[in-house]
This record gives C-alpha cells, structure tokens and sequence, in this order.
C-alpha cells in the first residue's frame, strides 16, 4: 500500500544545500538616517524564521536605492490623512556554495499604505510603525519569493 501527499516546503529543493546566509553593511542611498540598521534586522530576522542561520553558504548584498514618504490623501482642511511609504532596493542573492547567482533584482519597490487619522477603515499609524510594517513586509516577500520560487 503506497501513501501519496502534498506537504509545504519552506526551502526548494534546489537551496535545499544552503543553510547559512551573510547580509554584508547595507549601502544607504536614501536620505533616511539608519534605515539600513532597520532593514539588515528585518532580512536577519526573515531569513532565522526560514531555518538559516549567520553563516558562509551564501550571501545577500542589499543596497537602498530610494526611500520617501509620499501624501496620498488629503482631508478637508487640506493636511494629509494617508501616506504611502515607499521603498527601492536593489539586491543580489548568491549561493556561494555552487558560485551562482539565484537572483538579481535592479529596482524592487515595495510600498506600504498608512493612515493618521480615525475613521478611515483602518487603524492609524505612526510613521515609525509604518516604517516598520514596511521593512516586514519587505523582507517577507524578497525572502519569501528567494526561498520558495526556487
């Protein structure tokens, strides 16, 4: 009698060799101090919930690109009620362990919504908790779409 099955996998097959990853200092080419302290947190911490540890079998080369904070709507006295934050990265994750390139991105945007006032749907947020929720969110995809695609 044979049991087949579907299960999740946090790791493909193919990075399956991979246990270990380096985050090298971050290049901040924004205009917003420490961001890259922030983000170099979030990645570390993204990649230890996906089973690898600090280690040599890779590495993550990050740069930010681009990083504001943009009005998106206005309320009646005209002031800002929605912002859109926004972030540019350009990164490269390279398995070290077989010299290859897994990938290489050039200009990814990632952007988080927030409200500042009541009543809109959504709870308020401060720009430092919507600063945070965006570099989350950011390191969950990037690392999400690495891990899992391939």
């Amino acid at each position: 009698m044979s049991f087949y099955g579907c299960g999740y996998k946090t790791k493909s097959d193919l990075l399956g060799h991979i246990e270990s990853v380096t985050i090298p200092p971050i290049a901040n080419n924004s205009t917003e101090y420490a961001l890259e302290e922030d983000l170099g947190k979030a990645l570390k911490q993204e990649f230890s919930n996906k089973g690898w540890a600090e280690g040599s079998d890779s590495v993550f080369t990050v740069t930010i690109v681009d990083y504001r904070v943009d009005p998106k709507r206005l309320g009646q006295n005209n002031q800002p009620e929605q912002y859109s934050i926004i972030i540019n990265l350009s990164f490269v994750f390279q398995d070290l362990k077989r010299n290859k390139i897994i990938r290489n991105e050039k200009n990814y945007e990632k952007y988080h919504d927030f409200y500042v006032v009541e009543g809109r749907g959504k709870p308020p947020e401060t720009l430092k908790e919507a600063k945070d929720n965006l570099l989350k969110e950011t390191s969950q995809d990037i690392i999400s779409g690495i891990v899992e695609e391939w």
